[in-house]
């Protein structure tokens, strides 16, 4: 086999530097967008909440409806796009629309600050892919270079908000796999680089990373629990395709209301009467779900329940009315709410095996980035790798049996998750996509990637 020194290339070094300076760039970017979302959310919303059944207040109604006015019509004021590219679109072409981009993140964080059941993920590699067409400009790169700059910069984005470089790399290349061993490595080295450098920006600020931010009580693995981890993987397989339909729905429900102002502020008024009814499915859920672990046993299995299916609905309807970001976190919660509802109703199962298993096998389904969510399960709740080998067992089944064996893919009547199928309808395509889906050309046979 004859060596392939493709490091010898100038062509491999020029775009690993150029990366040292995007990824800087990104992750300034998203440190500046994630605190003030932060410190703005701290201001708006009562940080001492009852996490009860109808714990929530009514005056909540006034900031999620208001939220969704001013979304919508910041939506038409600045002209976004009526189709704009989601993430995953972003990820796959390594272009980002540069005009559309600050625009875009201005609505997200107003669909973050008001409440709604999304993450900061499409503004993180929103912000980085345009700093790195941006940067493209300044140096006069085009063709593959600029394409890799795209990908620096979204790393170096997605590297500072789950302040895990190698997570943050892995995350995007199982997104969109490069093809070829020598492109391969050509894009993971820039990826990785802007991903180290996006972290440090944000590390050096917080102070904190992503490790036990959702920790649970360590346990003993035993043989049986890699039998209880194949049952939650199919679970989180039936919640992915539950969440799917859902967001299905509803867009096929909001697109009857043409005026957009209109619609967002629906959508503001539904989720806001969710969160009163259940406050833990209030925001992103990265704040809820320590709580949720914590207070499992005062909460009870049935309010567990509950907010799972409520905090399904409420996504839905954040990505279906509008509202703009990132479907990572709050698929996160939904599958970790799961997690620890099992555990309270089979105490006899550890909280740090159900949590971890399906807090991951929901978006290792949804999002189709089984490894990532691998390793994030790992990071997350604090397990060791031994203790960790269950979640990967529970991902890769809710994986295989989803994008590999095609079961599951009946979303509704008449459409499927299944890529042969003409009238398929993807589970990444529902949560990454930013524009109203056309439910008559879901049904022609092009409309299927």
């Amino acid at each position: 086999m004859t060596a392939d020194h493709f490091a010898r290339d100038r062509r491999f070094w020029l775009p690993v530097l150029y990366a040292v300076p995007i990824g800087l760039l990104a992750g300034t970017a998203g440190l500046l967008f994630t605190q003030a979302v932060a410190k703005t959310t701290e201001r708006l919303w009562p940080q001492d909440v009852d996490n009860s059944f109808f714990g929530g207040e009514w005056w909540w109604l006034l900031l999620t409806v208001g939220a969704g006015l001013l979304v919508g019509g910041m939506r038409r004021l600045l002209r976004v796009p009526a189709e704009p590219a989601g993430a995953l679109e972003n990820i796959a072409s390594a272009h980002v629309d540069q005009r559309s981009a600050i625009p875009m993140i201005l609505v997200s964080f107003v669909s973050l600050v008001g409440g709604a059941s999304l993450g900061p993920f499409d503004a993180g590699t929103r912000s980085g892919g345009a700093l790195g067409e941006w940067f493209s400009d300044r140096v006069g790169a085009d063709g593959e270079i600029r394409q890799i700059n795209v990908l620096a910069g979204i790393n170096g984005g997605v590297g500072g908000l789950l302040t895990s470089p190698f997570l943050g790399t892995l995350f995007v290349t199982e997104l969109n796999p490069p093809e070829g061993r020598d492109r391969y490595y050509r894009i993971l080295a820039p990826s990785l680089v802007g991903s180290v450098f996006g972290f440090l920006v944000v590390f050096s600020f917080v102070g904190a990373t992503f490790l036990d931010v959702f920790s649970a009580p360590s346990y003993d693995v035993e043989l049986w629990h890699f039998g209880i981890a194949l049952l939650l993987g199919m679970l989180g397989a039936i919640l992915a395709r539950l969440l799917g339909a859902a967001v299905y729905v509803v867009r096929g429900w909001a697109s009857r209301i043409p005026n957009l102002v209109l619609r967002a502020g629906v959508g503001g008024l539904a989720f806001g009467l969710i969160a009163v009814i259940f406050p833990l499915t209030l925001g992103s859920g990265k704040a809820q779900l320590p709580d949720m672990i914590d207070q499992a046993d005062q909460l009870g299995a049935w309010l567990l329940v509950g907010v799972v299916l409520a905090k399904i609905v409420a996504m839905a309807i954040s990505l279906g009315t509008g509202f703009i970001g990132g479907p990572v976190m709050p698929t996160l919660v939904i599958g970790g709410a799961a997690g620890v509802a099992t555990h309270v109703i089979i105490p006899d199962l550890p909280i740090a095996l159900t949590l971890s298993c399906l807090l991951v096998a929901v978006p290792g389904a949804s999002i189709k980035a089984p490894f990532s969510m691998a390793l994030l399960a790992a990071l997350t709740v604090g397990v060791g790798p031994v203790t960790a080998a269950p979640a990967g067992v529970s991902v890769v089944t809710a994986y295989l049996l989803t994008a590999g064996l095609g079961l599951f893919t009946r979303i509704l009547p008449g459409k499927t998750t299944d890529p042969d199928d003409p009238n398929n309808v993807s589970y990444q395509e529902q949560l990454f996509e930013m524009s109203d889906l056309d439910h008559d050309a879901v049904a022609e046979p092009d409309q299927g990637d």
